[in-house]
């Protein structure tokens, strides 16, 4: 494990040009004290380094030192370079692994100072999203790639607690939600990890099916929901200035636009997920849009609407 920080320290300041114990202490998740035993460590075996003092000091390599590792066109690593590592996988052992072997692909082919790098940063988190680990999760990695049964539980809707006995088949991120995918009871199903109130890995080991593809069940899996998703129908009449902003108010709905009326408004068809749904999105827009169909939509809007006005009247 040593090995692998002291090789990390050497990539990171190879491709980072220069940094300070604390920064690469919170990089690699150790105490200032070991990064200062380690670089002792890497000077005695000859490595170049050197320390700027003062306030913008820090750790660097001699000018023009570089590890030598051949493979990648020039192409190739600048495609690399637009990776970084989301933080769903961070999370787990295989992130930091990740993060080590770029870095020594990085630090053995790039030749620019780090500020050249691609000006491209991708966020895979949903506005809003914490980016705490699930407590489950690296319990299921292991048991994912040992092949061992687990036991889970969960809580329903109605707050009766469930637990099972399941194949852990494999793991998903989805905008940085992290999801096991399990056979149990005769087919496979998948449930979200930060909801599981307990883990318990079982000495048992299971085969998973020979057919078995993880991206294959996940992409059916979201059709599925997506198919069922947009049920709720609504005939709606808005302002036609609104019609722009409309994905700001309506989400992931779907709507068409049917006609326009005497009076300049835009007639539209939307498919909402829910009732519920449809009712906080039209009560978002105000005056600015009218339900016509279902009646009882119509109706709880207006009911919404008159609550709102005795509120603050």
């Amino acid at each position: 494990m040593r090995a692998d920080r002291l090789l990390s320290i050497l990539m990171l300041l190879q491709s980072r040009q220069q940094m300070s114990a604390p920064d690469l202490a919170a990089e690699l998740g150790v105490s200032v004290r070991t990064i200062y035993r380690d670089v002792d460590a890497l000077c005695a075996a000859g490595i170049p380094i050197y320390a700027d003092t003062g306030v913008n000091g820090g750790y660097r390599l001699v000018e023009n030192y570089r590890t030598n590792l051949t493979g990648l066109t020039q192409d190739e690593m600048n495609a690399l370079l637009l990776v970084n590592i989301p933080d769903a996988l961070v999370s787990l052992d295989a992130g930091q692994k990740l993060k080590t072997a770029l870095l020594k692909l990085y630090a053995a082919q790039w030749t620019r100072p780090a500020d050249h790098l691609p000006p491209i940063y991708l966020d895979w988190a949903w506005w809003g999203q914490g980016h705490d680990t699930p407590p489950h999760l690296q319990t299921l990695y292991e048991a994912v790639g040992k092949n061992h049964r687990v036991v889970i539980r969960y809580r329903m809707l109605n707050g009766v607690e469930i637990e099972r006995v399941v194949e852990p088949y494999g793991l998903v991120a989805k905008a940085g939600v992290w999801y096991v995918v399990y056979a149990g009871g005769g087919r496979l199903r998948h449930f979200r990890v930060s909801a599981l109130i307990t883990v318990s890995v079982l000495n048992e080991t299971f085969e998973r099916a020979a057919d078995f593809n993880l991206e294959g069940y996940w992409k059916a899996a979201c059709a599925d929901i997506e198919r069922e998703a947009g049920q709720f129908a609504v005939v709606l009449r808005i302002v036609p200035a609104t019609y722009r902003d409309l994905s700001l108010y309506f989400g992931s709905a779907h709507w068409e636009v049917t006609d326009e009326d005497d009076g300049g408004w835009m007639r539209l068809n939307v498919w909402f997920d829910s009732f519920y749904a449809a009712r906080t999105a039209i009560l978002g827009l105000g005056g600015a849009i009218e339900v016509l169909e279902p009646e009882a939509l119509r109706l709880s809007v207006a009911d919404f609407a008159a609550e709102i006005v005795r509120r603050y009247g």
